[in-house]
């Protein structure tokens, strides 16, 4: 494949499971794509950032709340039209309450049951809700480690 294809067709997004006590912060869709649907906040990696930064980012968009990265919960991969990566990080809340940011009209914490009882929730975001608020996440956490060709740089271990 030439230089002039490379990276075209895919992308990568990252989601934020902020979880406080037994609930997670929980947008609703207000764009055009996934209007109506109940899901983790997240978006997309933009060219100049690392994935735990996107993270931070875009869950301060999407609900107006600071969130510390905690590790990686999950990977998504899927192919369809194009090529796609999801990367789901489990956050802990520094600061600030829901209030709907960036292409959401709802921000707010829910529990599994209350996740429930709602319309449009997609599978995959119940089931990383479930993941969240469980026992065992084995996750990958953030490790210290330089970089030797300097920038941004963060490796997450298991």
């Amino acid at each position: 494949m030439g230089l002039e294809q490379y990276n075209q067709g895919y992308n990568v997004g990252v989601g934020g499971v902020v979880v406080r006590g037994r609930s997670v912060l929980f947008v609703r869709r207000a764009s055009r794509h996934g209007r109506g649907n109940w899901q983790i906040p997240g978006g997309f990696v933009e060219r100049t950032e690392t994935l735990d930064e996107a993270v931070v980012r875009e869950v301060r968009e999407e609900t107006g709340v600071l969130a510390g990265v905690q590790g990686v919960l999950g990977v998504r991969s899927r192919w369809d039209t194009t090529n796609s990566t999801y990367v789901v990080f489990l956050m802990r809340p520094e600061a600030g309450e829901p209030v709907p940011g960036d292409e959401v009209d709802r921000a707010e914490y829910l529990t599994l049951s209350e996740l429930d009882a709602l319309e449009q929730v997609p599978e995959v975001n119940r089931a990383i809700a479930a993941r969240a608020l469980g026992v065992a996440r084995n996750l990958l956490y953030p490790a210290d480690v330089e970089n030797p060709r300097g920038g941004e740089y963060c490796l997450f271990l298991g």
